[in-house]
């Protein structure tokens, strides 16, 4: 999407098996490990692509807790200190619904039964992840005073490999509905151009209002989702 818009788009990737799929879609693939690349590896390549937003999606994709623990706790925070490094401000993260402290902060005041069920269920399968999830966000907000970055927390519901409705629920949703990664891609691109989700972590699950239409609403209220949950 960002390329077709006539950005130069740069993808780190572990794997150089992907790098047809990635130039097939208009990237420029940059072959790194984010386990094994220090901060200051990681800052190197944004300041050598002369990169003006980051944008942090990868994930061990539910493989060992130890590759959770590395990517998507530690490589996130590397990513944040990167990026802070390189000189660069506008970072997007994408995190996931849901993610926060249970054990010490209140729950969400708009959940409801089902909402519960699907939280109990999701912290049961997939703790790990959420935990580390959970740490990376925790030290984007904490830690931003230090960094200085113009954040955005993108937290999709389910994810499915559905084609892109182009519509969504955003801000205090609930937790039942899914969301296609291609509409999670368009969130992405629309909140790099709406500079009032700075700041932000905004919840996005499959729904009926126009993606830009969804974004303007919950950054119009400066609803964050994260907020008061950490």
């Amino acid at each position: 999407m960002l390329a077709t818009d006539g950005h130069n788009v740069h993808s780190i990737i572990r794997n150089p098996d992907q790098k047809s799929e990635i130039e097939g879609l208009g990237g420029k693939p940059i072959i790194q490990s984010i386990e094994e690349a220090s901060v200051s590896d990681l800052a190197s390549t944004i300041t050598n692509v002369k990169a003006t937003t980051v944008i942090w999606s990868a994930g061990a994709g539910g493989g060992s807790p130890e590759r959770t623990q590395a990517v998507d706790n530690e490589g996130a925070i590397k990513s944040m200190d990167a990026t802070a490094q390189a000189g660069v401000k506008r970072y997007i993260i994408v995190s996931a619904v849901d993610v926060r402290n249970r054990e010490s902060k209140p729950e969400p005041e708009w959940y409801n039964h089902v909402d519960r069920q699907r939280s109990e269920k999701v912290w049961s399968a997939i703790g790990v992840y959420m935990r580390a999830k959970l740490a990376a966000d925790l030290s984007l907000v904490t830690e931003n005073g230090r960094r200085g970055l113009e954040y955005t927390m993108v937290r999709p519901g389910g994810l499915s490999d559905d084609a892109g409705k182009g519509k969504v629920a955003a801000g205090k949703v609930h937790l039942d509905a899914m969301i296609s990664r291609e509409d999670v891609a368009s969130i992405v691109v629309e909140c790099l151009k709406n500079d009032g989700t700075k700041g932000l972590a905004i919840d996005f699950v499959g729904g009926d209002t126009p993606i830009a239409d969804a974004v303007a609403e919950v950054a119009k209220g400066r609803i964050d989702t994260f907020a008061g949950r950490y």
